[in-house]
């Protein structure tokens, strides 16, 4: 069961009015201190991605703290993170991670082969109008295409701990029950994963992710702690950046290279 708590609609308007405007302000500063042509470049990227990430996740925290205090609890109350069922939580947690990424993994396998597919069917009949050849994430090509240890780090802490926590604040802690407690279950559960889906702005890894996210809900419903979700986020992305940064270690491993 979820915590026994009602988002009012008047903070949840104003939640999510700042959201909307940490995800435009981050982009329009960096933009505004780079010039266009240095945003082409390694280090531009990462510093427009740098100034997204320090407004948008900082933002969030900052506003969930205030939408918190005009309800008039705490973060343990609003979320579930109390001390009784948390072992529970955090089990589910980690056995989460271990049933979702090969499902998510199995889906994305899936999902560009079939891309690639309809790429190479368009690109027989002369449609050059549609790329839906599959590509990785902006995100994702900028992190293969670090050198130094301090991005890397800065990656890590990136996907490993501040988006997971922003993330499930924002889907799971706030706007899926927030939809559900007017109404509206369904919208809430299959609205909220579209949308966190989509956010990642990706073709190939959109049916993967909207799985997980279900799966997270799921996670929050079985517990009532956001822990759950939030670990189990934060560990299917160590596991993904893991696998990035040594894919070819890994290839070599598994083709028994020396």
């Amino acid at each position: 069961m979820l915590p026994e708590r009602k988002w009012e609609t008047e903070p949840l308007l104003r939640y999510v009015a700042g959201v909307c405007f940490c995800l435009s302000i981050g982009v329009l500063t960096a933009s505004a201190f780079l010039p266009r042509a240095a945003a082409e470049t390694l280090e531009g990227k990462f510093y427009m991605l740098v100034t997204n990430a320090v407004v948008l996740h900082g933002g969030v925290l900052l506003m969930t703290a205030a939408f918190l205090r005009a309800h008039g609890i705490g973060w343990r109350e609003g979320f579930g993170w109390r001390k009784a069922g948390l072992p529970r939580a955090l089990g589910l947690g980690l056995l989460g991670v271990l049933l979702a990424l090969p499902v998510t993994l199995t889906l994305q396998h899936l999902a560009q082969r079939g891309l690639m597919s309809l790429h190479e069917e368009l690109v027989a009949h002369k449609v050059d109008a549609v790329n839906l050849k599959p590509e990785a994430q902006k995100l994702v090509q900028t992190l293969q295409q670090t050198e130094t240890t301090e991005q890397r780090v800065f990656f890590a802490l990136l996907a490993i701990v501040f988006a997971p926590l922003v993330e499930e604040i924002l889907f799971r802690g706030i706007l899926y029950p927030a939809i559900k407690q007017r109404g509206f279950p369904q919208l809430a559960l299959w609205g909220t994963s579209l949308v966190f889906a989509l956010m990642h702005a990706n073709l190939s890894t959109f049916i993967p992710l909207t799985f997980l996210a279900l799966f997270l809900v799921f996670l929050y419903e079985r517990t009532g702690n956001l822990l759950a979700p939030i670990l189990t986020h934060s560990l299917f992305n160590a596991a993904n950046f893991t696998m990035l940064l040594y894919r070819s270690e890994l290839d070599q491993f598994l083709n028994g290279a020396p």
